[in-house]
């Protein structure tokens, strides 16, 4: 009777034993999952940022700029050498300029004084009419040289006053001129600066078809498929390789062809000149020898005809021609014997023949004169004068001399011309300057056509040297295999929109 009981205790305590087991099993397999998931993942390196540097188009490929040199540091020897330099000629040219003084001080003391330097008057030169008039005032203060000095004042202010109203005009003219060149050269730049701007959307346009072809043949194993994906925004194509390439190799040539043709045409030029220099050389020495032999010859000819006359003037041996005979000798530098013959035919005594040999002997070394005293002033005094040449001087004139009514003629007639002449001039300028701002805003315009290319060149190899290095990265992935297909795709996706929207900017 116990036996139902027992069996009954028994298999209780076998599905406890079973329950128990099967929960051991189930909690053994959470607890991997939960280590697996988060204890080792998390305390190892098996965390991957692969989508993160697809998507920010990371890649291991070495920088395309050049390593930027250190600037050098600051050298002292270098920055003292020059201002050491120049301390020393500073220096040296003081000592230089010394040294000449002492000489020139020392030779005064031995020289004789036909051969020192002779002295010059000091002249005050007035070369403008209120200096002039102020100064007539000034030494004369009477009614008329007042009344002179304020009319050249009010004359002067007038004059300039219609210099600035004639300069302020010509200026504001040629502002509203060159304001208008500029708006005109700004329209015209609107049709270089929008094929600038498609030639840019072509390159772009040209890079995406060629990746979207690029792309395709890597992930989908396909040798040449066209993509109509980007075609259907832009209406331009273009050229393929091996059209750019042909085009660049008859180009280089037709370049070698001119360069060569340039080198020919240099190298004849500088022949030509070199030539040409020699010749003029030869013909230089030449002339050089002709005027030498046609000196010596009128040297030759003159001493001979001085000659000629002494020796006629001293066969009636007057003694009122003696001093005529003295410049003749001094203009020949006569020999001493030849002086004392010609002296004897006059019966000069020893000493005045002596003093006439010093006097001929004086000429020859002395090559300084006096200045003439109408030209040169008196040495030792100030000398003013006057050099007037504009028409507050016949202003003046006119003022001080009003019966005269020729000085009221020149003075109206000169300043008229003056005015006119001026007003022209200014006229001529302003044309000639607009014209200039004209000339120049055609060169800028066909310089910006010319650089049009240059621009479109210079966005395109900068976007190459910023989208070639992602695609020689993507090609590495792809051959190495370990991204999917998708993965590559989502990578090509972001190389494509780099290309598109990434720098540089159009």
């Amino acid at each position: 009777m116990n036996i139902p009981a027992l069996k009954s205790v028994k298999a209780d305590s076998a599905n406890r034993n079973k329950n128990n087991n099967g929960n051991n099993e189930i909690n053994k397999t959470l607890k991997g999952v939960l280590l697996n998931t988060h204890v080792k993942n998390s305390g190892g390196s098996v965390i991957s940022f692969d989508e993160i540097q697809d998507s920010l188009l990371m890649h291991s490929s070495k920088s395309q700029t050049d390593e930027v040199s250190e600037e050098s540091s600051f050298d002292t020897a270098k920055a003292v050498k020059p201002l050491l330099i120049g301390t020393a000629l500073l220096a040296g040219g003081i000592l230089g300029l010394s040294t000449v003084l002492k000489k020139s001080s020392k030779a005064i003391l031995t020289s004789q004084n036909f051969e020192q330097l002779p002295d010059i008057a000091v002249n005050m030169n007035i070369k403008e009419e209120p200096q002039f008039a102020i100064y007539r005032a000034i030494r004369d203060p009477n009614f008329k040289n007042i009344l002179g000095a304020v009319g050249v004042f009010i004359m002067s202010g007038i004059t300039l006053a219609c210099k600035n109203f004639v300069d302020g005009a010509k200026e504001i003219w040629l502002k509203k001129q060159s304001a208008d060149i500029e708006k005109n050269l700004q329209e015209k730049l609107i049709q270089v600066e929008t094929k600038a701007f498609s030639g840019k959307l072509e390159v772009v346009n040209d890079m995406l078809n060629n990746n979207v072809k690029t792309f395709d043949r890597i992930i989908n194993g396909k040798n040449n498929f066209g993509s109509a994906i980007f075609s259907e925004f832009t209406t331009f194509k273009g050229a393929n390789k091996e059209e750019k390439a042909e085009e660049n190799q008859e180009e280089n040539t037709a370049n070698k062809k001119e360069k060569s043709t340039k080198n020919l045409k240099y190298a004849l030029l500088a022949a030509g000149v070199v030539g040409g220099l020699f010749a003029a050389g030869k013909i230089s020495l030449s002339n050089l020898k002709k005027t030498a032999k046609y000196s010596k010859e009128f040297a030759d000819g003159f001493t001979e005809r001085t000659i000629d006359a002494i020796n006629t003037i001293s066969e009636n041996a007057k003694k009122e021609d003696v001093p005529m005979i003295t410049e003749l000798l001094q203009s020949i530098c006569a020999k001493p014997q030849y002086i004392k013959d010609i002296a004897k035919k006059y019966n000069l005594s020893e000493g005045e023949i002596s003093s006439l040999i010093n006097s001929v002997h004086e000429s020859k070394k002395t090559i300084f004169a006096d200045a003439p005293t109408a030209l040169g002033g008196i040495p030792k005094k100030i000398q003013y004068y006057c050099y007037i040449d504009e028409n507050r001087g016949h202003l003046y004139n006119w003022i001080l001399n009003p019966d005269n009514k020729f000085t009221k003629y020149i003075f109206m007639a000169f300043t008229l011309t003056s005015a006119i002449g001026y007003i022209f001039k200014q006229g001529m300028d302003a044309v000639k300057e607009v014209t200039i701002l004209k000339e120049n805003a055609k060169t800028e315009l066909n310089l910006r056509k010319r650089l049009v290319s240059v621009e479109i060149e210079n966005f395109k190899s900068k976007k190459e040297c910023a989208v070639n290095p992602l695609m020689e990265d993507f090609e590495k992935q792809a051959q190495s295999g370990k991204k999917t297909k998708e993965e590559l795709k989502q990578l090509a996706d972001n190389i494509l929109f780099e290309t598109k929207n990434g720098p540089p900017y159009i």
